[in-house]
């Protein structure tokens, strides 16, 4: 299983150790993490599956006892696609219609690298690919399409399949400051 990972650009070398760090942790000791082509994002393949890789991220980062620092946003792969849209059009009909259920809502997000087509382009031709309800702003399943270059990642997400640190982050409980004052 694939996952696609976020990190800050410039800190490749960071960003993988990082990520072997926590997957060694996980239980793959062998994992691969390479460059996608495209600054700022990597490649990881592990034998622990992308949706158990980021619930692993998400308890790591809620018990305090790894610290994410480079590796920002985690993103499992369900289908790989050449960068042409009939080709993902086709894949979206054939591979993701499916898995959304016709009482179910989804919404799509493209993320595009290296590539000429403009993003409304991608999305005007892509929905037509699923004759679902449409919700931008809580769909029951996210498409995710990351366009990487000449090669295109696709995930289909339902809330929590993804782990973003600074969104985590944002949701943790704060703790309160040490009340300085003395008492009397």
């Amino acid at each position: 299983m694939d996952v696609v990972v976020s990190h800050e650009c410039g800190h490749f070398g960071r960003a993988r150790r990082e990520i072997r760090a926590l997957l060694k942790r996980l239980g793959d000791l062998h994992p691969e993490v390479s460059r996608s082509g495209v600054d700022g994002i990597v490649l990881v393949r592990t034998s622990l599956g992308g949706r158990p890789v980021v619930q692993g991220c998400r308890e790591a980062l809620n018990e305090s006892s790894f610290e994410f620092q480079f590796a920002l946003k985690w993103v499992p792969v369900d289908y790989w696609c050449p960068s042409d849209l009939e080709a993902l059009q086709n894949l979206l009909k054939e591979q993701v219609r499916p898995q959304i259920g016709t009482d179910e809502t989804w919404g799509l997000r493209v993320i595009r690298h290296q590539w000429e087509h403009p993003t409304r382009d991608i999305v005007t031709h892509l929905a037509k690919a699923i004759d679902r309800r449409v919700n931008l702003k809580h769909p029951d399943k996210l498409v995710q399409v990351n366009v990487l270059g000449e090669q295109t990642a696709i995930s289909v997400l339902r809330p929590g399949d993804f782990f973003s640190v600074p969104a985590a982050r944002a949701l943790q409980p704060k703790t309160p400051k040490q009340d300085t004052i003395a008492h009397l």
